[in-house]
């Protein structure tokens, strides 16, 4: 029992290791996006556009809502204020109208480079001197646990 209670305590400490630091990447994160004044979620929708534009595939709401992991509903409400900031342009597609595509505009692929340039200038600083292989490896087998 007592081995038990051990194991207990290490893995609450370890879920809460994993909560802070994901507290701590998200703030800093959000620090750089507030410059832009961007929220996360806009910046999610911005990378999984730039994500799909870069991979030569049809841009559509749908699809950026499952690649960045926001339901359908906010991620419209998303792309509405984008396009209000003039950041995207959303056309109803040409072969299937029923589709929205969307794109970046010029402002918004300047916005978008310049806020990713910073946030990936703050990753190599937090992950500089870490086994990048060996976190990875761990993180993989904890995240494919997780989606069983």
């Amino acid at each position: 029992m007592n081995d038990l209670r051990m194991k207990q305590r290490q893995f609450s400490r370890v879920d809460n290791l994993m909560w802070r630091v994901t507290k701590q990447l998200t703030k800093k994160k959000k620090m750089i996006l507030d410059e832009f004044e961007l929220t996360c979620s806009q910046y999610d929708i911005l990378t999984a556009i730039d994500y799909f534009s870069n991979n030569k595939s049809e841009v559509i709401q749908v699809n950026l809502s499952e690649r960045a992991q926001i339901d359908p509903m906010t991620t419209s409400t998303v792309l509405r204020n984008l396009q209000k900031r003039n950041l995207i342009k959303r056309e109803r597609g040409l072969i299937n109208t029923r589709t929205v595509e969307v794109s970046l505009t010029q402002k918004g692929r300047e916005l978008y480079n310049e806020a990713q340039q910073k946030i990936e200038k703050m990753r190599a600083d937090i992950y500089q001197n870490l086994d990048q292989q060996q976190l990875t490896s761990q993180l993989l087998i904890l995240s494919d646990k997780l989606n069983k």
